[in-house]
């Protein structure tokens, strides 16, 4: 049962990591337009959202890539004692550092978040029915507005991947204590798809 659990997140973390590196290459594409609007047509990019787009895909690309990190083994681990341990010495430290410290601190931040992302949407007026909101979205945003001239609207989206990528954090850390838990069991896994590069 927890090894379906597992491989079920694990599954999406996979996807997530997928939408984390699909942004990039559109921050790279929207990045190359910038520099090739600035110099060769001297169309400024921060007039038109360009920047702001950039900064935006950046975040989003950032934010989704951290649940992946730890479901893929490639986030940073500074240690000079913890490469020597045993594998359920290691597995325990995990756990109780999985507990103690990542589900906490995901759970302040889904909360916080998620006040930052209905704050941001709060703001204005909005129609009474779907059709009106989707045009609204579109034409003049809904919720905070970008200060900036020519900047983006609707930034309650960017905001809403916070909670969101924390969200996906907290399933992708129940995942790597559900493993190290295996681990500590001595539990073998048939599936090498499920192993946990670390």
């Amino acid at each position: 049962m927890l090894i379906k659990i597992e491989r079920g997140i694990n599954r999406l973390m996979d996807w997530v990591g997928i939408v984390s590196a699909a942004l990039l290459i559109l921050l790279v594409i929207v990045i190359g337009f910038n520099v090739l609007n600035r110099y060769s047509l001297k169309i400024d990019g921060i007039g038109v959202g360009y920047e702001e787009l950039a900064w935006h895909f950046y975040a989003a690309c950032f934010l989704l890539g951290i649940p992946y990190a730890l479901r893929s083994g490639s986030h940073v681990r500074v240690d000079l004692i913890f490469e020597n341990l045993k594998p359920k010495t290691k597995a325990v430290i995990d756990m109780v550092g999985t507990v103690i410290f990542l589900v906490p601190f995901c759970v302040v931040v889904i909360w916080s978040g998620w006040a930052f992302t209905a704050e941001a949407w709060g703001l204005g007026s909005r129609p009474d029915e779907i059709g009106g909101l989707i045009k609204q979205i579109i034409t003049t945003g809904i919720g905070e507005k970008s200060q900036d001239p020519g900047g983006l609207l609707n930034r309650w989206i960017i905001k809403g991947v916070i909670p969101l990528s924390f969200f996906l954090l907290l399933l992708s850390s129940v995942s790597f204590f559900i493993h190290k838990l295996n681990i500590f069991r001595g539990v073998e896994y048939d599936d090498e798809s499920v192993k946990l590069e670390i």
